[in-house]
């Protein structure tokens, strides 16, 4: 992995410390340099996944077809049409596939970002958490799945303060960047459910034994009869079909799991870190069902995202000893700087992180502008 990558890990890491030590958040001046940095490394990046071939290609193609046929387009790439609108007027306009990506990056961050610093109470963790792997994916990859994942990410505001038609709209304009957004939907209701320790345990634990046991055949025959999806769906599952029977990713979800049920009543008396904690749980849950391996996560990243709120969340209003805040605390940030270097492990033949290269270089085939 390229030397900007750890230095923004670094960054992280240390200003995480700085702020669990002291108990308060960092300044906002010093967050906005990191999460820059992190734009502009995103943003700028050239030839970084094995996607942007296909990317640019699509950008390339949609500056010689008409408003008119968009939509067809649209149904050709399997790409949803508020990208596909995105990439025309930057077409429209002038400008090349490094202004557009660079574009949905920032807006992609911004919005997470700014949700991570108004309500973790420790978002240095927290973004660091997001930072490996999700950023790796969602601002490299998967961008159209980042964009809406940052958009429902930040719905979350309206579900705290119960503005139900503002959150909707939220899922209807993050569905025209990626229609797996869908699954998001629920998040309104979940986070008002009262869970204790036993509940989620057995949650869980039905979940696990129906992956195992083969019981998620079931979710096969829901998605026939679903009115949309379907595509995105059997895409997921023969992409899941390939993999392990027990991954890491498995033995992770496990642990964390249990983390939560141990220290969920130093936290549960805080609205916000219950809130997290459902969506947290219900992500879990999906990954047994519709989900393999730790970094092979497409529908049920719209609520592991969450992972990061809430453990910082439950650390920043911890009520119990300080030996146990403190072990809570190292256990996660140890874990997530493991898996970097797995990270790196297990992406790094299928990337090119490790040789980092901007689309101002002389190789580049696109910038700014359009050539």
């Amino acid at each position: 992995m390229s030397f900007i990558y750890y230095l923004i890990f670094t960054l992280l890491v240390i200003t995480s410390f700085l702020e669990f030590s002291k108990g308060e958040k960092t300044s906002k001046q010093w967050y906005k340099i990191i999460v820059v940095i992190m734009m502009l490394t995103a943003g700028l990046g050239y030839g970084l996944s094995p996607d942007w071939i296909a990317y640019f290609r699509a950008f390339r193609d949609i500056d010689i077809i008409d408003w008119n046929d968009l939509k067809r387009y649209s149904d050709y790439q399997s790409m949803e049409i508020g990208y596909i609108v995105f990439n025309k007027i930057y077409n429209d306009i002038g400008f090349g596939f490094g202004m557009l990506s660079l574009t949905l990056v920032i807006i992609s961050l911004y919005l997470k970002s700014l949700t991570i610093y108004k309500y973790t109470g420790l978002p240095a963790l927290a973004l660091f958490m997001y930072a490996i792997p999700t950023f790796m994916f969602e601002e490299h990859v998967h961008i159209r799945q980042g964009m809406a994942c940052a958009i429902t990410l930040y719905s979350i505001k309206y579900i705290i303060d119960k503005k139900l038609l503002k959150f909707i709209l939220c899922i209807v304009i993050a569905y025209q960047f990626h229609e797996s957004c869908i699954v998001f939907i629920l998040a309104y209701w979940i986070v008002r459910v009262k869970f204790n320790q036993l509940l989620m345990g057995w949650i869980v634990t039905v979940a696990i034994l129906g992956n195992y046991l083969g019981l998620t055949s079931i979710i096969e025959v829901i998605m026939e009869f679903m009115p949309f999806g379907q595509e995105k769906f059997a895409d997921y599952q023969s992409d899941l079909d390939t993999e392990s029977a027990i991954a890491v990713g498995d033995i992770v979800k496990v642990l964390t799991t249990m983390s939560i049920i141990i220290y969920n009543k130093y936290a549960e008396h805080d609205k916000l870190y219950c809130m997290f904690r459902n969506l947290l749980l219900m992500g879990i849950v999906l990954y047994f069902f519709l989900g393999k391996g730790i970094f092979g996560i497409r529908l049920p990243g719209y609520y592991l995202v969450f992972l990061g709120l809430t453990v910082s969340r439950l650390v920043y209003i911890f009520s119990g000893d300080q030996l146990k805040r403190n072990l809570l605390y190292y256990s996660f940030v140890f874990y997530t700087i493991f898996l970097i270097f797995w990270f790196q492990y297990k992406q790094g033949h299928k990337s090119n992180f490790a040789n980092y290269k901007t689309f101002f270089s002389n190789e580049s085939i696109y910038g700014i502008w359009k050539n």
